[in-house]
């Protein structure tokens, strides 16, 4: 064809500027097909990202899909279980735990893309759960991790501060809408056991005040500053003392590899982390730990649905010290 062109364009041939031109636009477009073949077709991008094939439900859950398969619009994929009995996707992008085995969900968009996504369905006191709690909120990061929480479906427990609540309520009203565990930690961050018994009940009662007038909802837990309190200020405060058995120890040495470290080898299942997200470097240590983490299958949850995994009632946790909770595996 080049040639024909090539022949017909030479001097040989009396050709009228017109057809001259015409045929140079033909072969600077065929060029441009044979160099770049995608440039002018209409080709629809892929309509989504499998980000992990195999994932771990537990019985009774709905497991949002977005952490697995990203950029979809679920209504425009075709999703269908090999067994309905154990899983079954819904139509808004969401996994449902219905019962006990494995199974294999398909996921296909319009242009035939075709992926397959192993779910396995176990009962809850068989996941892998770590409470992963943070202190001394809400702060100026709080937002970032919000957003790196949404991206690995992990859910947290924030023990915020009173007194500090009020310089970020969009922070505060953004953890309950997401689904995150609201807890208090006291009015001013005392050390109750070493201030006079009224003022640390007031700074108790406070805290949970104004951390519901701001967020919106009742703190579900609390955890008393430096971990220190009486039994009857556990009573009065109404809800789970939490506290911890990892530390972190964030706060001192402020590194963020140290803090990912720390994470990542007391990510044992039922135990309950200490960070504190008022540092950057903690930030950053969460996210390479969790990356970590979430893609073995760990599932990061609140303090409260792992203190009640194996059927507690919450009241029953009034008045304890809650350090972790271990169940038996199957």
């Amino acid at each position: 064809m080049y040639v024909i062109i090539f022949v017909l364009l030479s001097e040989k041939h009396k050709l009228d500027y017109e057809m001259k031109s015409r045929l140079c636009y033909m072969l600077l477009f065929t060029a441009a097909l044979l160099i770049c073949p995608g440039i002018f077709r209409n080709e629809e991008a892929r309509a989504y990202t499998v980000k992990n094939n195999k994932v771990t439900i537990y019985e009774g859950e709905t497991f949002p899909m977005d952490s697995i398969v990203s950029d979809a619009d679920f209504l425009k994929l075709r999703l269908i279980s090999s067994d309905r009995s154990v899983s079954t996707p819904t139509k808004d992008g969401a996994l449902l735990g219905l019962g006990i085995g494995e199974c294999v969900v398909t996921v296909s968009d319009r242009k035939g893309t075709r992926d397959e996504i192993e779910v396995k369905v176990v009962s809850k006191s068989d996941i892998h759960m770590v409470a992963l709690t943070l202190d001394d909120g809400p702060g100026s990061h709080a937002m970032e991790l919000m957003d790196y929480f949404d991206s690995r479906n992990v859910k947290v427990t924030f023990f915020m501060i009173g007194a500090d609540i009020g310089n970020y309520p969009k922070s505060a009203q953004r953890m309950v809408d997401e689904g995150h565990e609201i807890g208090s930690h006291t009015m001013n961050h005392k050390q109750l056991t070493a201030i006079k018994k009224d003022r640390a009940l007031r700074e108790i009662e406070e805290g949970a005040k104004v951390i519901e007038e701001v967020a919106g909802v009742p703190p579900t837990v609390w955890r008393p500053p430096y971990g220190d309190s009486t039994e009857e200020q556990r009573i009065a405060a109404g809800m789970p003392t939490v506290l911890w058995n990892i530390d972190t120890l964030d706060w001192k040495y402020k590194d963020a590899d140290r803090v990912a470290r720390e994470i990542i080898n007391g990510a044992s299942d039922g135990n309950i982390i200490l960070v504190h997200e008022i540092y950057k470097t903690t930030v950053e240590g969460i996210k390479k730990a969790l990356d970590q983490l979430c893609a073995k299958g760990i599932r990061f949850v609140t303090s409260t649905t792992l203190l009640t995994r194996d059927g507690t009632p919450v009241e029953d946790l009034i008045g304890q010290r809650l350090f972790s909770k271990k169940v038996k595996k199957k």
